[in-house]
């Protein structure tokens, strides 16, 4: 998810075409591979034409500046009002209502969200609800149970250069207040902070931060805030930070412009995408099952002419694009793996007449359509209709799709057997919905590959072939809900099927 943005890290800084040059930084300086990355990407500016100021101290503000720029936040706000919870325990729910509505979170006094607008209660017109905004949450809370405060944080002027990040970095999670209805913009940000705010915006934007190293013990582990300690141990993990020659984190300690640029790089690598590098052959030039099928001269349409395709809406897709191809196609929209084995309602090649007369197709169970003919290649497409976060998810994926593998294999015992990935989601997808995001698109990935090297099938990697750097569906290819191909994509999966053969 690398985007070109500018650290707005101070309304005078100027830019700089590279690190050379800034004077102050050397190609011998620990920092210099970092301050390369982050002016070379638009990142940062220089506090002058010449000068980075490696040990500069970044500020709050500079901070949220950073990630919203970075994160796509609305560079203009229209204001934020804050409201500070007022009990304990108070529920925020998901409709103005005490009454059959579902407890979204629980909130303690102190709790500081966002107030949107306000709205009647459903049943009882004594109460009035506030909706707002919690850590990305939508939700409402009774009015009786908050202060509101109309001009946001008193410390944050609306004509600061910060204004719309802070309000952005608080109503998505990412920063927290630091007093009463004060954000300290101008305080110099703790190493424990951008922790806690760039493990926020991973979560914000549904973003895995999956663990490379071996967790490791601060000599000041004690001296971090309870509400960090998760934050500094994953950032750790990923290796963003490690910690000085010491031993020492220094939670409470500033960050200098040189860290922070070091930070960001670190941070950027461990939530970007890299595309698969890896070998499919041995030694003895012999594929290996679990890798991606490497490409070779493309073969004609009529490889089709003896295969049948299994799977969701995306195969019907392939189904209406691929043109003749003499292949056989057994999908259903919305379609499971878990559930596919009990559908009784795919279309077979066989018809009978109706009672109009007409002749339409037989419809029947998987194993029916499987022992109508013999295919020599079976593509099968399923997973992305039950994608979830958990390991039981990722357990139950694999089950399934294992079912179904053995059934192809008993009833086609001679047919190739192709697994084809799960082909990516848009950003916004990603970042919208909880379980249909990239990074979950990934773990069933690697659930596919590990089921081709237990059930010796091949693997066809489309997710590769169709994401953007970032590891999304560009907008372009996709329909709205950022899920479903436009024409041009099927084409491409048409062509990339018929030159990874075996």
């Amino acid at each position: 998810m690398i985007l070109c943005v500018v650290l707005f890290t101070c309304p005078a800084y100027s830019s700089a075409a590279s690190v050379a040059d800034f004077s102050d930084v050397g190609s011998t300086d620990w920092f210099y591979n970092a301050v390369s990355f982050v002016t070379s990407n638009g990142m940062f500016n220089g506090t002058s034409t010449t000068a980075f100021s490696p040990n500069g101290t970044m500020t709050r503000g500079m901070f949220v500046t950073v990630l919203g720029r970075y994160g796509g936040a609305p560079s203009v706000s229209e204001g934020c009002k804050i409201g500070t919870v007022t009990k304990s325990d108070v529920n925020m729910r998901s409709a103005p209502s005490s009454k059959n509505t579902s407890v979204l979170t629980c909130l303690q006094s102190g709790t500081m969200v966002e107030v949107i607008s306000t709205a009647a209660d459903l049943s009882d017109p004594a109460y009035t609800w506030y909706y707002v905004k919690y850590r990305g949450m939508l939700g409402y809370i009774r009015s009786d149970l908050m202060e509101v405060t109309e001009s946001g944080f008193s410390d944050v002027s609306n004509t600061s250069y910060y204004y719309s990040y802070v309000q952005w970095a608080f109503s998505s999670g990412i920063a927290s207040a630091t007093g009463d209805g004060t954000f300290s913009p101008e305080r110099a940000i703790t190493r424990e902070e951008i922790c806690s705010m760039l493990y926020n915006y991973a979560g914000f934007k549904n973003y895995q931060l999956d663990p490379t190293l071996s967790a490791a013990y601060f000599s000041d582990s004690s001296s971090i805030a309870s509400g960090y300690t998760t934050a500094v141990s994953a950032l750790q993990r990923v290796g963003v930070i490690c910690g000085y020659g010491d031993g020492a984190f220094r939670p409470k300690g500033s960050a200098t412009r040189a860290e922070v640029a070091t930070m960001l790089m670190r941070f950027i690598g461990a939530i970007s995408y890299k595309k698969a590098a890896e070998s499919s052959s041995d030694s003895a030039g012999n594929y290996i099952f679990g890798t991606e099928v490497p490409q070779k001269t493309a073969v004609g349409t009529s490889y089709f002419s003896d295969a049948c395709f299994i799977g969701h809406s995306l195969v019907r897709g392939m189904e209406n694009s691929f043109g003749p191809t003499g292949a056989d196609f057994y999908a259903v929209n919305g379609a499971t793996a878990k559930y596919f084995l009990s559908l009784s309602d795919l279309k077979l090649p066989t018809t009978h007449v109706d009672e109009s007369g007409n002749s339409v197709n037989d419809t029947g169970t998987l194993e029916q359509a499987l022992s109508q003919k013999q295919y020599s290649k079976v593509y099968i497409m399923l997973g992305i209709n039950e994608i979830g976060s958990t390991d039981t998810s990722r357990q139950s994926f694999y089950n399934s799709m294992s079912n179904i593998v053995s059934l192809v294999k008993r009833i086609q015992p001679n047919a190739v057997i192709y697994i084809i990935s799960l082909t990516p989601v848009s950003q916004k997808c990603s970042e919208s919905r909880k379980d249909v995001n990239r990074d979950n698109v990934l773990d069933f990935n690697a659930v596919l590959k590990q089921l081709c090297k237990d059930k010796s099938s091949y693997y066809l990697n489309v997710f590769d072939l169709l994401c953007n750097d970032n590891g999304f569906l560009p907008d372009s290819a996709c329909m709205s809900d950022g899920i479903h191909l436009l024409s041009p994509e099927y084409a491409k999966i048409k062509a990339y099927l018929l030159s990874h053969t075996v």
